[in-house]
């Protein structure tokens, strides 16, 4: 058989991808749409093929191509059937992922990145410039100068211009997460250096005969093209049009596609593969639920790279770059050490699994303490996507299980910010793979209940049993290793508190599992005796029987056979079902754990 064609992660030269024949998935069909658009905002989360797709669209417009058109788009959905527009252009691309994060430089940097992309364009098209023109953009003292030397001198050529700005707002939300709002918006308002570019920039689309009739910009959010043009007032945000859901990303049948070609060619179990991607990489809809559902491309090529390349099934499926872009972000939850309410809607995602609000489209900075706004930019980021709709309001939920573990991390790293627990966290990761091969489960609870305790006297506004359900469910998705941490899952007629699923296709051998019903007593409260606690303790069984008893569940989690029909489910240890009466291989444990405010009173297996 020969050799499977390269994945190349991380790579965004699409003549490269062309040359090399990598793995590509087609999307230039979409490029005829693009053309309604003249000025074109697109936002989607981070290493979601943006970069790409500028690479795309500037070999398909760029003069300089023209005579590669064939060996570049050979094949594709364009190629067979081309616009009048393509390689018609002189392309000017900036790329602000590699302007400087920190306050101090930032300015120098965005001036040095600008001037060399512009005095590169000069140099590139020098022979199709009015004469002279190179060597005055290349003198010209700065990168908006430069700019403006370019755009007033092709207005009255016969030569237009196609500008691509990748990555707008790279550099401006880490400014924001880490720095604050003054040194964000010292960027961004009044004379700041960046918003005086974007002015530039909408000089250059105005009037008759306009040096530049098309714009492409991509980005994550609409933050800062709200403060910087006060909405994108030069062009039209497609992000959330029907058409260009699917615009980047990998469809259902895309992975199935990979799966089948590169399954039997490298080795690997197809059916295996193709569950990890959609459980950990795919379930984003952009617009609304019924655009059609995507997965992140980079992870999925991060995940295949490492089957295909390395042919090494991945110990952790999520890639380390998404993971420290993720991290900046819990500064947002916090203020001056203390949490705010952008945490609380953290908080009740995941809680719930669900967050209900207007997708806002558009807002500034200053206004992210608004509870709509915070849910929205959840939604830009990818940390949320649309899984429905009700009374005017989008329904948001957490894509997939990556997610669910980048964000449940930001809630015990912003308590970290004010009260130190990381290295706990890795102590219940090690509880919990502990756990799941010798089912000694009251090492994760202690460590769970010492950190509730610890966190429930730091809270702003005390929410009790929200508290301390938020805290466990954030901490155990964290730290989850073997797991699949699920709360509020329906089950046997109910919907249980916690569960702990095995993730039986990376961990085979995994021995055991468990569902904890959590209960609460209000601070105030007088103190239990020991037959109020019975109670509690007997209600908590109850739920327990019927979720346990749920066939669905059963099977998924291969749970073994039931000892003895007869036992006394209040004392048996462990409670195990199977539905096929085969038996599986998964003990589970029931828990109950009963606190009084932030305090555990009983943790029990029953």
């Amino acid at each position: 058989m020969e050799e499977p064609r390269p994945i190349l992660y991380g790579v965004s030269d699409y003549a490269q991808i062309r040359k090399k024949n990598a793995w590509f998935v087609d999307r230039t069909a979409k490029i005829r749409d693009l053309e309604k658009v003249a000025y074109a905002l697109f936002l989607r989360p981070r290493r979601f093929g943006k970069s790409l797709l500028c690479s795309i669209l500037e070999a398909y417009y760029d003069i300089r191509f023209a005579d590669r058109f064939d060996e570049l788009f050979g094949g594709t959905a364009i190629g067979e059937n081309p616009t009048e527009e393509h390689n018609k252009y002189l392309v000017l691309r900036f790329d602000f992922s590699a302007v400087s994060k920190e306050v101090a430089n930032v300015q120098g940097s965005f001036e040095f990145q600008a001037s060399i992309r512009c005095d590169a364009f000069a140099r590139r098209y020098a022979d199709l410039l009015p004469e002279g023109m190179a060597e005055r953009v290349i003198s010209a003292p700065d990168c908006n100068a430069k700019l403006g030397v370019i755009t007033t001198e092709l207005k009255d050529s016969s030569r237009k211009l196609y500008i691509l700005i990748d990555e707008y707002d790279n550099f401006t939300n880490t400014i924001l997460a880490e720095s604050g709002l003054d040194a964000y918006n010292d960027l961004c308002h009044g004379d700041g250096f960046f918003k005086q570019f974007f002015t530039e920039l909408k000089a250059a689309t105005s009037g008759t005969e306009a040096a530049v009739p098309r714009l492409f910009v991509t980005g994550v959010s609409p933050v800062t093209m709200d403060d910087v043009t006060s909405g994108f007032n030069i062009g039209t945000n497609i992000s959330l049009d029907s058409v260009f859901a699917d615009l980047t990303g990998f469809r259902h049948d895309d992975l199935r596609a990979m799966v089948q070609y590169y399954a039997p060619r490298c080795g690997f179990d197809a059916e295996k593969a193709e569950r990890v991607c959609l459980d950990w990489f795919d379930n984003y809809r952009f617009g609304s639920f019924d655009a059609p559902s995507v997965a992140n491309t980079t992870l999925v090529l991060n995940f295949f790279d490492k089957l295909v390349r390395a042919q090494t099934w991945p110990d952790d499926y999520i890639d380390e770059n998404l993971r420290t872009d993720y991290a900046k972000i819990r500064h947002l939850v916090t203020l001056n050490r203390r949490l705010n309410g952008n945490f609380r809607v953290l908080e009740t995602l995941m809680e719930t699994g669900t967050l209900s609000e207007r997708l806002i489209r558009s807002f500034q900075a200053k206004e992210l303490s608004q509870k709509e706004n915070f849910t929205s930019l959840l939604y830009w980021l990818g940390i949320t996507t649309i899984t429905g709709g009700e009374r005017g309001r989008t329904r948001f939920g957490i894509p997939n299980e990556t997610l669910k573990r980048l964000a449940a991390k930001m809630i015990p790293d912003a308590y970290a910010d004010i009260h130190q627990i990381d290295g706990r966290v890795q102590a219940i990761n090690d509880a919990l793979v502990d756990f799941s091969f010798d089912g000694t489960w009251r090492k994760f609870t202690d460590i769970l209940a010492e950190i509730v305790k610890e966190n429930f006297r730091v809270r702003d506004s005390i929410d009790g049993e929200k508290t301390v359900q938020s805290t466990m469910v954030a901490l155990l998705c964290a730290a989850a290793g073997p797991y699949f941490v699920h709360h509020e899952g329906e089950a046997g007629g109910g919907f249980y508190d916690i569960a702990l699923e095995p993730r039986l296709l990376e961990w085979p051998d995994i021995a055991h599992a468990a569902i904890i019903e959590l209960k609460y007593l209000k601070p105030g409260d007088p103190e239990p005796t020991p037959e109020a606690l019975a109670s509690i303790k007997a209600e908590a069984i109850d739920q327990l029987d019927r979720y346990c008893a749920d066939p669905a569940l059963v099977a998924k989690w291969r749970l073994k056979p039931v000892e003895s029909p007869t036992a006394n489910l209040s004392t048996f240890q462990p409670f195990n079902l199977s539905t096929d009466g085969a038996g599986g291989s998964v003990s589970l444990h029931r828990l109950v754990l009963v606190f009084k405010g932030g305090d555990c009173l009983l943790a029990e297996e029953v």
